[in-house]
C-alpha cells in the first residue's frame, strides 16, 4: 500500500495520523435558512466539526423538470418525487448564504458544499467555504472541476463513476497546484441497500489514488460508517434531518439531532479500538501469566535431563518455557528439589 498524502480543510488536516473528520450532511434535507441553521447548530453541538450544504440554482439546472428520484420512506414505501422540486427546496438567495457562512463561522462548523455551475463556485468562494464537491453527476464535467481547482480551495471528488474520470479530475487538480484532495465513495440509492454499499473501494480508493477516503454514507443507521472507518476511512459524511419521517427523498437514511452525540461518540471509539497495528510486535501478556521450567521430582547431582524431568508452571519470570529444548540432556551442577525453577547456570 503506497503512502497516503495528508489533506486539510481549512486547518483541519485528514488522512491516516489524523482523526476522521466528521461531516453532516443538510444539504438534501434543510427547507430554507431557519430549519439550515437549526441543522448546524444540531451538528455543532454533537460535536460533528464540518456541515455539507448543496448550492444550487434549479432553474439553470434543470431542462427537464419532469425528472423524478425513487426512494423509500421510512414505512418502506416506494416513492417518487420531482428532482426540480427538491432542487428547489435547497435554494438559498445570496444573502442566505452569508448569513448561513456567518453562522456556521460561529459554530466553528467546516463549511462545504456542492456547486452546480460556475456561478456557485463563485459564490461559494466569495462567502469563503473551506471545501468544495464535485457530485457524481459532475465527475466528468471536466470543465467545471477545472474551474473548481483554479480556486485553490481544497476539493472532494465524488468517487462513485469509473476510476479514470476520478483520476483526469486529480490530474486536473494537481495541475493547478491543488493538492489537498478528498475522495468520496458514495453508494447510490435513497437509501442504498447493503448489497450496493461495496465499503471495499474505501481501501482500493487508498491504495490507487494515495489521497484520503471518505464515506458519504446513504444507509439507515450508522453501522456502515463504523465499518468504513475501521476499513481506513478518513472522513465520514452522514445526512443530517430535522425529522427522518419527512416524506421526501433523502430523509430516511439521515440521523437526527438528539441521534448526532451517540453517532459522534460510537466514531471515536471505534477509531480509537483500532489502535496500532505495531502492536503485534510487542508482547501483551504479563510474565506472571506466562510459564517457567521447573523440576518435576527431586533431580541429584550429575543427572541428565529429560522432557519428563521439567514442569512447566507460572509465574513465567524465571527460565521461559520456550527454551526447553536448551536444557535436555544437559548434567545438573547441584541437586535440585522438585518444585525449584531450573536456571541455565544449575546446568552443565
Amino acid at each position: 500500500m503506497n503512502k497516503i498524502k495528508t489533506s486539510k480543510i481549512r486547518d483541519r488536516r485528514v488522512g491516516d495520523s489524523y482523526p476522521v473528520l466528521i461531516s453532516l450532511e443538510a444539504g438534501a434535507t434543510h427547507t430554507g435558512i431557519e430549519s439550515a441553521k437549526k441543522l448546524s447548530k444540531a451538528a455543532a453541538d454533537g460535536g460533528a466539526e464540518a456541515i455539507k450544504w448543496q448550492t444550487v440554482d434549479a432553474d439553470q439546472l434543470m431542462t427537464d423538470q419532469k425528472q423524478m428520484v425513487s426512494y423509500t420512506t421510512i414505512d418502506g414505501e416506494e416513492r417518487e418525487e420531482s428532482i426540480y422540486e427538491a432542487l428547489k427546496r435547497r435554494q438559498l438567495s445570496r444573502d442566505e448564504w452569508y448569513e448561513l457562512k456567518n453562522y456556521c463561522d460561529e459554530l466553528d462548523l467546516l463549511f462545504i458544499s456542492t456547486p452546480d455551475s460556475t456561478e456557485s463556485i463563485d459564490l461559494l468562494v466569495e462567502i469563503g467555504a473551506d471545501a468544495l464537491k464535485v457530485s457524481k453527476s459532475d465527475i466528468n464535467h471536466f470543465y467545471m472541476v477545472d474551474y473548481m481547482a483554479r480556486t485553490g480551495k481544497t476539493i472532494i471528488l465524488d468517487g462513485r463513476e469509473k476510476f479514470s474520470d476520478v483520476e483526469r479530475c486529480i490530474q486536473i487538480c494537481e495541475s493547478h497546484g491543488v493538492e489537498d484532495i478528498i475522495i468520496m465513495h458514495c453508494p447510490s440509492g435513497y437509501p442504498a441497500t447493503h448489497s450496493g454499499i461495496n465499503l471495499s473501494t474505501i481501501t482500493q480508493i487508498k491504495n490507487i489514488f494515495g489521497y484520503p477516503a471518505a464515506y458519504a454514507d446513504h444507509s439507515v443507521g450508522e453501522a456502515m460508517n463504523y465499518a468504513a472507518i475501521a476499513l481506513g476511512a478518513n472522513m465520514i459524511e452522514k445526512t443530517i434531518t430535522l425529522d427522518k419521517g419527512t416524506d421526501a427523498v433523502e430523509h430516511t437514511m439521515s440521523i437526527e439531532p438528539h441521534e448526532v452525540p451517540a453517532f459522534v461518540e460510537i466514531t471515536r471509539a471505534v477509531e480509537e479500538a483500532l489502535g496500532d497495528p505495531r502492536i503485534i510486535f510487542n508482547s501483551r501478556v504479563s510474565p506472571d501469566l506466562r510459564r517457567s521450567i521447573f523440576a518435576k521430582s527431586d533431580l541429584p547431582k550429575g543427572y541428565k535431563l529429560t522432557i519428563k524431568d521439567l514442569a512447566f508452571c507460572r509465574p513465567g519470570t524465571f527460565y521461559s518455557a520456550q527454551h526447553y529444548e536448551t536444557m535436555i540432556g544437559r548434567e545438573i551442577k547441584q541437586s535440585i528439589k522438585a518444585g525449584e525453577p531450573i536456571m541455565p547456570n544449575d546446568l552443565l
